[in-house]
């Protein structure tokens, strides 16, 4: 059976919004405490800037944007699985890893 190669397009712009929608439901809260002095915090406002722009990214017809918010969004996932490693995979570090992934495809698909 060959793939159904219409619906690619559908398929991103799905987890576009499954990434914008997710980071800023989770981390809503936090930035809403405006705790300057927390770590998590800028965490936090760095997800929510970054998925806007991976979001945004989707517009332009260059993948620029898309490319370097996707290269950041990795980072930070990769440095909060950093934060919370233990030794026991835990759900956490599951969600950690699928938005991981999804970053990785969008900086290496980018607005194709």
């Amino acid at each position: 059976m060959k793939p159904i190669k219409t619906l690619l397009p559908f398929s991103r712009w799905l987890l576009r919004i499954l990434v914008l929608l997710w980071v800023i439901l989770r981390n809503l809260e936090v930035i809403q405490g405006m705790n300057l002095e927390n770590q998590h915090f800028y965490i936090a406002l760095a997800l929510v800037i970054f998925s806007i722009l991976l979001f945004a990214g989707g517009f332009s017809s260059k993948p620029g944007l898309t490319v370097i918010s996707a290269l950041f969004l990795t980072l930070i996932f990769i440095y909060k699985i950093y934060l919370g490693f233990v030794p026991q995979v835990n759900e956490q570090q599951v969600i950690s890893f699928v938005f991981l992934s999804i970053s990785i495809y969008f900086m290496s698909s980018a607005n194709k």
